[in-house]
């Protein structure tokens, strides 16, 4: 699997973490903040990055790993579970929330916009969060993020219980057979969504996890289409 180079650098708690930032030729409509899969800062999030910027959007992937080497799909099923249950979230929301903060204050010589928040797989719960504890962001984007899981000292909260504190608009994207989201979590989501006017949750059928990513063998090429053009719809309607 091939790495991004980063080419900024992000103040963060104790200490910095590296970004990827792809900008368009033009004043931004919007950013795009990715916290991105479990595999870390990949070539596949460097292209969404560069596809965001060639639609008009700066996008910023961020390394919520902070330069720790994350596994690969090829890993055994055990290291992912070591990886997740080893991952301090309270340190990644706050990533998060800073990494917001950097952007919106027009760091690296880009004006921010509206800022929303999009994350992948292990990223879409740190966009949920965001969503939850910063009213700053102008939307949240869940690309089949799980939300829900035992409680860990290290994961002393879980994002399915906080649902109801966002007020910002939401897009969720899963999909229709998960074995780390089942149908009953999606639901509550929607459930718990229902007060919020721009909320939408999508279910595609025929599809596995992670069929937005073009690397994997679950990529679902229909699905993935129907998926970016959601977006930017959902962005359109609510940059301001």
């Amino acid at each position: 699997m091939t790495y991004l180079t980063p080419n900024v650098s992000i103040p963060a708690v104790g200490g910095h973490m590296a970004g990827y930032l792809a900008r368009p030729s033009q004043p931004p409509r919007a950013t795009v903040l990715m916290q991105v899969e479990l595999w870390g800062v990949t070539q596949h999030m460097k292209e969404v990055a560069d596809r965001l910027a060639d639609a008009g959007y700066a996008a910023l992937v961020i390394d919520l790993f902070r330069g720790a080497n994350p596994p690969v799909p090829t890993d055994p099923v055990e290291t992912w579970g070591a990886t997740f249950a080893g991952f301090d979230d309270v340190r990644a929301t706050l990533d998060c929330r800073h990494a917001l903060a950097w952007r919106l204050q027009g760091a690296a010589g880009v004006d921010a916009g509206s800022v929303f928040a999009w994350g992948f797989c292990m990223g879409g719960r740190f966009a949920h969060n965001l969503g939850v504890c910063d009213p700053r962001l102008a939307g949240v984007i869940n690309f089949y993020g799980r939300i829900n899981f035992p409680r860990m000292e290290n994961k002393p909260f879980l994002p399915i219980e906080l649902t109801r504190l966002i007020e910002c608009p939401y897009l969720g994207a899963f999909a229709a057979v998960d074995g780390l989201i089942p149908p009953e979590d999606v639901a509550r989501l929607r459930d718990d969504l229902r007060a919020n006017p721009n909320a939408q949750i999508d279910v595609y059928e025929g599809t596995e996890h992670a069929f937005f990513n073009d690397h994997r063998e679950a990529y679902h090429p229909q699905a993935a289409q129907l998926a970016w053009d959601r977006v930017m719809a959902f962005m359109d309607r609510h940059a301001a």
